[in-house]
């Protein structure tokens, strides 16, 4: 039985996916929905289903909230709701809340009130839409905070027999490089050099600003 245990506060659909996926590990997962076919259809995968509201502090803390060490509140719909949700669960002691929310001004909210971590599916999806058309699937970008990605991409045919320090990537677009592959979901390779050529077909993983996201727009045109 795993040590960890995650509360999931909403079935909804983004409440259902993030269950689902945690549901694939060896972790404890607790959720409570105030419609009761949602809990009886993940009850196979809870330690503890519950039916109820999730602003009542009392009913979070008898469903074993505070034992948590992470909660997800999956309902963004209500900001009341959402808010109530997150004092609690701050309040019962437990280390780390993520809060679901549709707007700037809830999320300003809900960090305000101590929300650890406050995101937009909508926003996040319509950002990887849109990055995927500025890169025509050349590049995968992986956002690790709002400052700071990592992207993986092919080596552009125009670097392709120089080495690293020739190209200076690092000044010219912020690149800090993490590693290489042979050809496509091979091994990463993380032994180089700066002398190191790069390989005519390969790809790259490397760090960079989001600012200069932009820069790698044109490299495999």
């Amino acid at each position: 039985m795993s040590d960890r245990t995650i509360g999931i506060l909403g079935l909804g659909i983004f409440g259902s996916s993030v269950l689902t996926a945690l549901a694939q590990h060896d972790i404890n997962i607790i959720a409570i929905d105030d419609h009761e076919e949602r809990i009886n259809q993940f009850e196979p995968v809870l330690v503890r289903g519950v039916v109820g509201d999730i602003t009542d502090e009392e009913l979070l803390l008898s469903a074993g909230i505070d034992t948590c060490d992470t909660v997800v509140v999956a309902t963004g719909e209500n900001l009341e709701s959402s808010v109530l949700a997150v004092m609690h669960c701050k309040g019962l002691g437990v280390p780390t809340v993520i809060a679901k929310v549709k707007s700037y001004t809830a999320k300003k909210v809900l960090e305000k009130i101590g929300a650890d971590s406050v995101i937009s599916p909508e926003y996040e999806m319509g950002r990887s839409l849109a990055q995927t058309i500025l890169f025509n699937n050349s590049v995968d970008v992986f956002q690790l905070d709002k400052n700071v990605s990592i992207v993986e991409m092919k080596i552009p045919r125009s670097w392709a027999g120089k080495s690293l320090s020739e190209l200076d990537l690092r000044g010219q677009y912020n690149l800090n490089i993490l590693g290489f592959r042979d050809y496509e979901n091979a091994p990463l390779d993380v032994q180089f050099g700066p002398n190191d050529q790069l390989k005519a077909d390969g790809y790259m993983m490397a760090v960079i600003n989001n600012q200069y996201l932009d820069n790698l727009a044109h490299l495999n045109d």
